[in-house]
Protein backbone atom coordinates (compact mmCIF):
# COMPACT_ATOMS: atom_id res chain seq x y z
CA UNK A 1 0.00 0.00 0.00
CA UNK A 2 2.87 2.38 0.73
CA UNK A 3 4.23 1.68 -2.74
CA UNK A 4 0.85 2.62 -4.19
CA UNK A 5 0.91 6.02 -2.47
CA UNK A 6 4.48 6.68 -3.65
CA UNK A 7 3.57 5.68 -7.21
CA UNK A 8 0.54 7.98 -7.14
CA UNK A 9 2.63 10.92 -5.95
CA UNK A 10 5.32 10.30 -8.58
CA UNK A 11 3.22 9.31 -11.57
CA UNK A 12 -0.29 10.59 -10.89
CA UNK A 13 -3.70 9.19 -10.05
CA UNK A 14 -3.78 6.74 -12.96
CA UNK A 15 -0.62 5.08 -11.68
CA UNK A 16 -2.12 4.99 -8.19
CA UNK A 17 -5.23 3.26 -9.48
CA UNK A 18 -3.14 0.81 -11.53
CA UNK A 19 -1.24 -0.33 -8.45
CA UNK A 20 -3.68 0.17 -5.59
CA UNK A 21 -6.72 -1.40 -7.22
CA UNK A 22 -5.11 -4.83 -7.80
CA UNK A 23 -3.57 -4.72 -4.32
CA UNK A 24 -6.88 -3.92 -2.71
CA UNK A 25 -8.51 -6.61 -4.76
CA UNK A 26 -5.91 -9.13 -3.59
CA UNK A 27 -6.51 -8.15 0.03
CA UNK A 28 -10.25 -8.51 -0.32
CA UNK A 29 -9.88 -11.84 -2.12
CA UNK A 30 -7.43 -13.06 0.54
CA UNK A 31 -9.81 -12.04 3.33
CA UNK A 32 -12.67 -13.88 1.63
CA UNK A 33 -10.57 -17.02 1.17
CA UNK A 34 -9.45 -16.93 4.82
CA UNK A 35 -13.03 -16.50 5.98
CA UNK A 36 -14.24 -19.41 3.85
CA UNK A 37 -11.42 -21.78 4.78
CA UNK A 38 -12.61 -24.78 6.72
CA UNK A 39 -11.60 -24.49 10.38
CA UNK A 40 -8.65 -26.85 10.86
CA UNK A 41 -8.36 -29.59 13.48
CA UNK A 42 -5.25 -31.44 14.60
CA UNK A 43 -4.76 -35.08 15.60
CA UNK A 44 -1.46 -36.22 17.14
CA UNK A 45 -0.42 -39.86 17.08
CA UNK A 46 0.81 -41.72 20.12
CA UNK A 47 4.59 -41.96 20.55
CA UNK A 48 6.37 -45.12 21.68
CA UNK A 49 8.27 -44.83 24.95
CA UNK A 50 12.05 -44.89 24.75
CA UNK A 51 15.37 -44.08 26.38
CA UNK A 52 17.43 -40.87 26.24
CA UNK A 53 19.34 -40.70 22.97
CA UNK A 54 16.70 -42.55 20.96
CA UNK A 55 14.49 -40.95 18.31
CA UNK A 56 10.77 -41.41 17.75
CA UNK A 57 8.34 -40.38 15.00
CA UNK A 58 5.16 -38.46 15.81
CA UNK A 59 2.54 -38.17 13.09
CA UNK A 60 0.32 -35.08 13.07
CA UNK A 61 -2.80 -35.01 10.86
CA UNK A 62 -4.19 -31.59 9.89
CA UNK A 63 -7.70 -31.20 8.52
CA UNK A 64 -9.16 -28.08 6.91
CA UNK A 65 -8.27 -26.15 3.76
CA UNK A 66 -5.76 -23.49 2.79
CA UNK A 67 -2.18 -22.63 3.56
CA UNK A 68 -0.83 -22.76 7.13
CA UNK A 69 2.32 -22.39 9.19
CA UNK A 70 2.58 -24.76 12.17
CA UNK A 71 4.93 -24.90 15.16
CA UNK A 72 5.26 -27.53 17.89
CA UNK A 73 5.30 -26.87 21.63
CA UNK A 74 8.08 -29.08 23.02
CA UNK A 75 9.59 -29.42 26.51
CA UNK A 76 13.36 -29.17 26.83
CA UNK A 77 13.57 -32.94 27.40
CA UNK A 78 12.34 -33.50 23.82
CA UNK A 79 14.09 -32.10 20.77
CA UNK A 80 12.62 -31.78 17.28
CA UNK A 81 14.31 -31.52 13.90
CA UNK A 82 12.01 -28.95 12.25
CA UNK A 83 9.76 -26.06 13.27
CA UNK A 84 7.75 -23.29 11.66
CA UNK A 85 6.81 -25.60 8.79
CA UNK A 86 4.54 -24.38 5.98
CA UNK A 87 1.92 -26.86 4.78
CA UNK A 88 -1.15 -27.04 2.56
CA UNK A 89 -4.25 -28.29 4.38
CA UNK A 90 -5.33 -31.01 4.68
CA UNK A 91 -2.01 -32.76 5.22
CA UNK A 92 -0.25 -35.32 7.39
CA UNK A 93 3.24 -34.47 8.69
CA UNK A 94 5.81 -36.70 10.40
CA UNK A 95 8.02 -35.09 13.05
CA UNK A 96 11.25 -36.69 14.26
CA UNK A 97 11.62 -36.33 18.02
CA UNK A 98 14.88 -36.82 19.91
CA UNK A 99 14.39 -38.12 23.46
CA UNK A 100 16.69 -36.33 25.88
CA UNK A 101 15.45 -36.43 29.48
CA UNK A 102 13.57 -38.81 31.80
CA UNK A 103 9.89 -38.12 32.42
CA UNK A 104 6.38 -38.05 30.98
CA UNK A 105 6.34 -35.07 28.61
CA UNK A 106 3.37 -33.41 26.91
CA UNK A 107 3.79 -32.46 23.24
CA UNK A 108 1.37 -30.32 21.24
CA UNK A 109 1.08 -27.41 18.81
CA UNK A 110 2.19 -23.97 19.93
CA UNK A 111 0.77 -22.21 16.86
CA UNK A 112 -1.27 -22.79 13.71
CA UNK A 113 -1.51 -19.73 11.44
CA UNK A 114 -3.69 -19.74 8.33
CA UNK A 115 -2.31 -17.64 5.48
CA UNK A 116 -4.05 -15.96 2.54
CA UNK A 117 -3.26 -16.99 -1.07
CA UNK A 118 -0.60 -14.28 -1.58
CA UNK A 119 0.64 -14.27 2.00
CA UNK A 120 -0.76 -10.78 2.57
CA UNK A 121 -3.15 -11.81 5.35
CA UNK A 122 -2.98 -14.42 8.08
CA UNK A 123 -5.20 -15.68 10.88
CA UNK A 124 -4.09 -17.45 14.04
CA UNK A 125 -6.20 -20.49 14.95
CA UNK A 126 -6.41 -21.98 18.44
CA UNK A 127 -6.13 -25.76 18.25
CA UNK A 128 -6.31 -28.33 21.01
CA UNK A 129 -4.65 -31.69 21.38
CA UNK A 130 -1.50 -33.08 22.94
CA UNK A 131 0.23 -36.43 23.23
CA UNK A 132 2.41 -37.76 26.03
CA UNK A 133 5.96 -38.93 25.37
CA UNK A 134 7.44 -41.28 27.97
CA UNK A 135 11.23 -41.20 28.34
CA UNK A 136 12.62 -43.99 30.49
CA UNK A 137 15.55 -43.36 32.83
CA UNK A 138 19.05 -43.74 31.47
CA UNK A 139 20.71 -47.01 32.47
CA UNK A 140 24.24 -48.23 33.02
CA UNK A 141 25.94 -50.79 30.81
CA UNK A 142 27.21 -53.67 32.92
CA UNK A 143 30.33 -55.49 31.77
CA UNK A 144 29.72 -58.87 33.46
CA UNK A 145 26.50 -60.82 33.01
CA UNK A 146 27.18 -62.88 36.15
CA UNK A 147 27.44 -59.86 38.41
CA UNK A 148 23.80 -59.85 39.46
CA UNK A 149 23.83 -63.54 40.42
CA UNK A 150 27.02 -62.99 42.40
CA UNK A 151 25.71 -59.86 44.08
CA UNK A 152 22.42 -61.35 45.14
CA UNK A 153 23.87 -64.73 46.02
CA UNK A 154 26.32 -63.03 48.37
CA UNK A 155 23.83 -60.75 50.10
CA UNK A 156 20.41 -62.37 49.83
CA UNK A 157 20.68 -66.10 49.37
CA UNK A 158 21.03 -66.84 53.08
CA UNK A 159 17.89 -64.84 53.79
CA UNK A 160 15.92 -66.93 51.27
CA UNK A 161 16.94 -70.38 52.52
CA UNK A 162 16.44 -72.45 55.63
CA UNK A 163 19.37 -73.42 57.83
CA UNK A 164 20.49 -77.03 57.35
CA UNK A 165 23.83 -77.74 59.09
CA UNK A 166 27.36 -76.54 59.89
CA UNK A 167 30.45 -77.81 58.09
CA UNK A 168 34.16 -77.04 58.00
CA UNK A 169 35.27 -73.99 56.11
CA UNK A 170 36.70 -74.66 52.64
CA UNK A 171 38.75 -72.29 50.50
CA UNK A 172 36.43 -70.22 48.34
CA UNK A 173 33.55 -70.12 50.83
CA UNK A 174 32.21 -66.56 51.33
CA UNK A 175 33.42 -65.15 54.64
CA UNK A 176 29.91 -63.99 55.47
CA UNK A 177 28.86 -67.67 55.57
CA UNK A 178 31.17 -68.35 58.51
CA UNK A 179 29.19 -69.01 61.68
CA UNK A 180 31.40 -67.06 64.06
CA UNK A 181 29.76 -68.10 67.32
CA UNK A 182 30.07 -71.82 66.57
CA UNK A 183 33.57 -71.35 65.13
CA UNK A 184 34.73 -69.76 68.41
CA UNK A 185 33.46 -72.74 70.40
CA UNK A 186 35.18 -75.34 68.21
CA UNK A 187 38.44 -73.44 67.51
CA UNK A 188 37.93 -73.85 63.78
CA UNK A 189 36.01 -72.06 61.07
CA UNK A 190 32.53 -73.49 60.48
CA UNK A 191 30.31 -72.52 57.58
CA UNK A 192 26.51 -72.51 57.64
CA UNK A 193 24.80 -74.67 55.01
CA UNK A 194 21.26 -73.88 53.89
CA UNK A 195 18.61 -76.13 52.39
CA UNK A 196 17.13 -75.00 49.08
CA UNK A 197 13.57 -73.66 49.22
CA UNK A 198 10.74 -73.26 46.74
CA UNK A 199 10.58 -69.50 47.34
CA UNK A 200 9.90 -67.45 44.25
CA UNK A 201 12.95 -65.35 43.40
CA UNK A 202 11.52 -61.85 43.50
CA UNK A 203 13.82 -58.83 43.58
CA UNK A 204 12.07 -55.98 45.39
CA UNK A 205 13.52 -52.51 44.72
CA UNK A 206 12.55 -49.46 46.77
CA UNK A 207 13.73 -45.91 45.99
CA UNK A 208 13.26 -42.91 48.31
CA UNK A 209 15.45 -39.86 47.67
CA UNK A 210 15.39 -36.04 47.80
CA UNK A 211 14.63 -33.94 44.67
CA UNK A 212 18.18 -33.60 43.35
CA UNK A 213 18.79 -37.36 43.29
CA UNK A 214 15.69 -38.55 41.42
CA UNK A 215 17.32 -39.17 38.04
CA UNK A 216 20.25 -41.11 39.53
CA UNK A 217 17.96 -43.19 41.74
CA UNK A 218 15.76 -44.04 38.74
CA UNK A 219 18.86 -44.90 36.68
CA UNK A 220 20.21 -47.28 39.32
CA UNK A 221 16.78 -48.87 39.84
CA UNK A 222 16.29 -49.36 36.09
CA UNK A 223 19.74 -50.94 35.77
CA UNK A 224 19.09 -53.40 38.62
CA UNK A 225 15.60 -54.18 37.35
CA UNK A 226 16.83 -54.97 33.82
CA UNK A 227 19.58 -57.20 35.19
CA UNK A 228 17.00 -58.99 37.34
CA UNK A 229 14.70 -59.48 34.35
CA UNK A 230 17.62 -60.83 32.31
CA UNK A 231 18.33 -63.34 35.10
CA UNK A 232 14.65 -64.44 35.00
CA UNK A 233 13.81 -62.98 38.41
CA UNK A 234 10.43 -61.55 39.20
CA UNK A 235 10.72 -57.81 39.84
CA UNK A 236 8.80 -55.52 42.21
CA UNK A 237 9.44 -51.77 42.38
CA UNK A 238 8.13 -49.11 44.76
CA UNK A 239 8.79 -45.37 44.81
CA UNK A 240 6.96 -42.42 46.41
CA UNK A 241 5.00 -42.10 43.15
CA UNK A 242 3.67 -45.65 42.90
CA UNK A 243 4.10 -49.39 43.21
CA UNK A 244 4.47 -52.14 40.58
CA UNK A 245 3.64 -55.60 41.91
CA UNK A 246 6.00 -58.56 41.27
CA UNK A 247 6.01 -59.91 37.76
CA UNK A 248 8.01 -60.95 34.70
CA UNK A 249 7.91 -60.41 30.95
CA UNK A 250 8.23 -57.45 28.60
CA UNK A 251 4.87 -55.90 29.48
CA UNK A 252 5.76 -55.96 33.17
CA UNK A 253 9.19 -54.52 32.39
CA UNK A 254 7.54 -51.61 30.57
CA UNK A 255 5.37 -51.00 33.66
CA UNK A 256 8.47 -50.90 35.86
CA UNK A 257 10.30 -48.52 33.53
CA UNK A 258 7.16 -46.39 33.20
CA UNK A 259 6.98 -45.96 36.97
CA UNK A 260 10.66 -45.00 37.08
CA UNK A 261 10.06 -42.52 34.24
CA UNK A 262 7.37 -40.63 36.14
CA UNK A 263 8.60 -41.08 39.70
CA UNK A 264 9.27 -38.07 41.90
CA UNK A 265 11.09 -37.48 45.17
CA UNK A 266 9.91 -38.46 48.63
CA UNK A 267 10.82 -40.36 51.78
CA UNK A 268 7.91 -42.81 51.88
CA UNK A 269 7.18 -45.69 49.52
CA UNK A 270 4.17 -48.06 49.36
CA UNK A 271 6.45 -50.99 50.22
CA UNK A 272 8.45 -50.65 53.44
CA UNK A 273 12.19 -50.45 52.91
CA UNK A 274 12.76 -53.10 55.58
CA UNK A 275 11.09 -55.64 53.27
CA UNK A 276 13.07 -54.66 50.18
CA UNK A 277 15.92 -56.64 48.69
CA UNK A 278 17.38 -53.43 47.28
CA UNK A 279 16.90 -49.97 48.78
CA UNK A 280 18.17 -46.82 47.07
CA UNK A 281 18.11 -43.96 49.52
CA UNK A 282 19.92 -40.88 50.78
CA UNK A 283 22.07 -41.24 53.89
CA UNK A 284 24.51 -38.72 55.35
CA UNK A 285 24.28 -36.46 52.29
CA UNK A 286 25.08 -39.33 49.95
CA UNK A 287 23.09 -41.60 47.68
CA UNK A 288 23.53 -45.20 48.85
CA UNK A 289 22.38 -48.63 47.68
CA UNK A 290 21.54 -51.28 50.26
CA UNK A 291 21.50 -54.89 49.07
CA UNK A 292 20.39 -57.23 51.84
CA UNK A 293 22.42 -56.14 54.86
CA UNK A 294 25.27 -54.62 52.84
CA UNK A 295 25.35 -50.89 52.08
CA UNK A 296 27.29 -49.29 49.22
CA UNK A 297 27.93 -45.78 48.04
CA UNK A 298 27.02 -45.23 44.38
CA UNK A 299 30.66 -45.47 43.28
CA UNK A 300 31.17 -48.67 45.31
CA UNK A 301 28.00 -50.18 43.89
CA UNK A 302 28.96 -49.40 40.30
CA UNK A 303 32.35 -51.00 40.96
CA UNK A 304 30.51 -54.11 42.16
CA UNK A 305 28.62 -54.11 38.87
CA UNK A 306 31.91 -54.57 37.05
CA UNK A 307 32.76 -50.96 36.34
CA UNK A 308 29.39 -49.98 34.93
CA UNK A 309 29.42 -47.01 32.59
CA UNK A 310 26.65 -44.72 31.42
CA UNK A 311 25.32 -45.48 27.97
CA UNK A 312 24.76 -42.66 25.48
CA UNK A 313 22.05 -44.38 23.43
CA UNK A 314 19.79 -47.08 24.80
CA UNK A 315 17.76 -49.77 23.08
CA UNK A 316 14.11 -50.40 23.91
CA UNK A 317 14.86 -53.94 25.04
CA UNK A 318 16.75 -55.22 28.04
CA UNK A 319 20.48 -54.52 27.71
CA UNK A 320 22.76 -57.26 26.53
CA UNK A 321 25.49 -57.98 29.01
CA UNK A 322 28.78 -59.30 27.77
CA UNK A 323 30.15 -62.25 29.74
Amino acid sequence: MVLSVVAGWLFGARSLNAVAAPTLGALVAGAVVLARNEEPTVTLSSVDAGFPGESRTMTVSFSGTGLATVSLDMPEEIEKATDGQRITLPQTVDYELELAGRGIHSVGLSALVLRGPLGLLERRVEVEGTTDVTVYPQRYTVADSAVLAELFADELEAERQEFDRLREYQPGDPLRRIHWKSSAKHDEFLVAEFAPTERDETVTIVGTVPPGEIDEMARIAATIADLAFAADHSVEVATPTGHVQPGKGETHRESVLGLLARTSHGTNAPVGSEAADVEITYVRRELVVRVGTAEYSISEFLDRLGGAVETAVESSTAPEVTP
